[in-house]
């Protein structure tokens, strides 16, 4: 931990699907004087998830920009956070680095059930909205706002995100403090998480 921050900053990294915000709010439950920090919460405009995170680090509170909350400066901060350290800005912002190592089949087809069993949120009506005018070829009427997403999401990760994936794969096994098996129970991976951090 730099010695100009009293903050420790924990982060998450992982593919979708690997269990990243459940993970979050697990290990800050087993530590005392925490906050969380989600990378969905600052969606598009990832660059202020850093600049929310720095500021933090210098003792100041910032406003969560989509539950409008005010996020304290805490002893821990645990974040979420999928490429690591390979966000700009974001390498000397994280103290210690946790890696979810999962098959990407395992977390793909844990995103495509996740749309299953949330399909009547609300949350599924932005994200059609948000990738609707990206679909190719334009299906009629008939077919689901589910079936448009789940086509999307199977098209472009054939496409770019497999790839994208493999990529911060590689990048977050050189990075990564603790590198732990997604396979394992969340509750089972929070504690050796804890464990092993408090160990450094």
């Amino acid at each position: 931990m730099s010695e100009k921050s009293k903050v420790f900053v924990l982060g998450i990294a992982g593919p979708s699907g690997s269990g990243k915000s459940t993970l979050v709010v697990k290990v800050a439950a087993l530590l005392k004087d925490s906050e969380t920090m989600f990378y969905d919460d600052y969606q598009p405009n990832y660059e202020n998830l850093t600049k929310n995170l720095g500021e933090l680090r210098k003792g100041n509170s910032v406003t969560n920009p989509e539950k409008n909350r005010i996020i304290q400066p805490r002893k821990y901060i645990v974040i979420e956070e999928p490429t690591g350290r390979q966000r700009p800005g974001m390498k000397d912002k994280i103290d210690f680095l946790v890696y979810i190592n999962i098959p990407l089949e395992v977390s793909f087809v844990r995103v495509l059930l996740r749309n299953l069993e949330q399909s009547e949120d609300d949350g599924i009506n932005s994200f059609y909205e948000t990738i609707g005018p990206q679909f190719e070829p334009k299906f009629s009427e008939k077919p689901t706002k589910l079936m448009h997403i789940m086509h999307w999401q199977l098209k472009m990760y054939l496409q770019e995100h497999r790839e994208i994936y493999l990529r911060d794969h590689l990048n977050n096994l050189k990075d990564a403090d603790l590198v732990i098996d997604g396979m394992k129970s969340k509750d089972e991976l929070a504690n050796e998480i804890v464990m092993k951090f408090q160990q450094k």
